[in-house]
């Protein structure tokens, strides 16, 4: 007979509360919902960005949706850190001759295209 391994409701909650505490002490953390990519598309590869964001001073929240990667600040920043936030992002992303980034406040949300033909 094969044994079978139990936890009990606290273990579990701790293993939770540390899978949860590693997780907000992440630099960057990456959600993703759509990841398809046309074949004959260029791509911005994710690693990129991530290593670029990971040099920054503001956590994020990466979350790919379709054709887009949406950046969400983590915690409250004033305009000016924000706007530099903005200005060194799309400095990095003309660098690889690619498209600005832009604020959606429908979607409270910096907006970055992830692919184009």
């Amino acid at each position: 007979m094969s044994e079978v391994n139990t936890l009990t409701i606290q273990e579990e909650e701790d293993i939770i509360a540390r899978a949860m505490a590693e997780w907000n002490a992440q630099h960057v953390q990456v959600l993703i919902d759509d990841d398809d990519i046309p074949s004959d598309a260029q791509y911005l590869p994710l690693e990129s960005l991530i290593e670029f964001l990971e040099q920054q001073p503001i956590p994020v929240r990466i979350h790919i949706d379709g054709e887009n990667y949406l950046i969400r600040l983590r915690k409250y920043v004033d305009y000016e850190e924000f706007r530099e936030f903005i200005y060194s992002l799309s400095d990095f992303l003309r660098r690889g001759h690619w498209i600005k980034a832009e604020w959606s406040r429908e979607k409270k949300a910096i907006i970055v295209k992830r692919w184009r033909r």
